[in-house]
């Protein structure tokens, strides 16, 4: 499901995110999109490719799980991914303070047990 979303200008001046390559910053900015209103989704690389880059044909499901990885990994991450019950997921850190959304609609997916430990937001 496409949702509509708001990409704010700092995000093309930051230094975290300028030093990303295209492809990365193409995932990156896709994911404000692909994940629901608690800033979470299910962290399938299949799903995610289909949502944030179906006509390209060079971008795989293995080359976003890298770019999953690698945005996991960096110092100050700002995606997350966990699991619950045997099912990944992933959510955006930092989403809440980015994204305001007028009329939410509850998360199916269950929050992150290390940074939303009693499921707030």
């Amino acid at each position: 499901m496409a949702r509509i979303r708001t990409i704010k200008p700092a995000l093309f001046t930051s230094r975290t995110v300028s030093a990303y390559s295209d492809a990365l910053f193409r995932t990156f900015t896709g994911l404000l999109c692909y994940v629901d209103d608690k800033g979470r989704g299910e962290d399938d690389p299949d799903l995610i490719k289909a949502n944030v880059a179906p006509r390209l044909k060079r971008v795989t499901p293995r080359v976003i799980d890298a770019h999953l990885a690698e945005l996991a990994a960096e110092a100050d991450p700002p995606v997350c991914r966990y699991d619950v019950d045997g099912v990944r997921y992933l959510h955006l850190l930092g989403f809440g303070d980015h994204q305001r959304i007028n009329r939410p609609t509850p998360s199916r997916i269950p929050p992150c047990p290390k940074h939303e430990p009693e499921g707030l937001f």
